[in-house]
């Protein structure tokens, strides 16, 4: 299956990154997890607030709600609503996972 996406969309989805992480930092979040990253479940400008303005985008775009200037407005909106529901509300929507306790049998 090939699915045809436009430039103009693609440059909205760029707009909506580029907006998610300015927010973000803007809003005091880390640029990046702490280390070690591979096992951080901490909110980072780069991750996971581009992913939700992404997807928001994309979601709005499908349903075909472009709004005004070809979706750059509905893009930078939703730039802003995802750095300010990772920063906020990210943990009561995802909580975080059980710490496990690494018990030895010795």
């Amino acid at each position: 299956m090939i699915i045809h996406v436009s430039e103009t969309f693609l440059l909205n989805y760029l707009i909506a990154i580029i907006t998610s992480i300015i927010i973000a930092i803007g809003l005091k979040m880390p640029f990046l997890p702490e280390k070690p990253r591979r096992f951080s479940w901490t909110n980072s400008a780069m991750f996971p607030t581009p992913i939700f303005a992404i997807g928001l985008s994309a979601i709005c775009f499908s349903l075909n709600i472009i709004w005004i200037y070809d979706g750059m407005v509905l893009a930078i909106l939703m730039g802003i609503f995802s750095a300010f529901f990772v920063k906020y509300l990210f943990y009561y929507v995802f909580p975080k996972p059980p710490e496990l306790k690494e018990e030895s049998n010795e």
